[in-house]
């Protein structure tokens, strides 16, 4: 899983309303509100980052000195995703097909 690439589904499309100060993942159909992390992991859900690189990513932000053991960040970080992924709003390329 940490060697996969997720990207945001191609029907879904990150918007900052400006108005309401709010990330949204718009869908067809569907809006969805997301707090600060969630927006900031889905930007990263290009295709071109894996899952471990997100996480590196993420914690690099953080401006913490007390941050999270790296493990158990990359598995909360895994475990959104996949539940993104369950909602059809972002798709797994594997590792190999990005080598291609």
């Amino acid at each position: 899983m940490t060697t996969s690439f997720p990207k945001l589904a191609q029907k879904g499309r990150l918007k900052f309303d400006k108005v309401r100060e709010k990330h949204l993942l718009l869908l067809p159909e569907k809006v969805v509100v997301l707090n600060e992390t969630a927006a900031s992991i889905l930007a990263l859900c290009d295709g071109n980052e894996s899952v471990h690189t997100i996480t590196e990513k993420m914690r690099s932000s953080l401006k913490s000195e007390n941050l999270p053991d790296f493990e158990v960040m990359q598995a909360d970080i895994t475990k959104f995703i996949l539940q993104m992924v369950d909602e059809g709003w972002v798709v797994m390329q594997d590792s190999r097909i990005k080598e291609l």
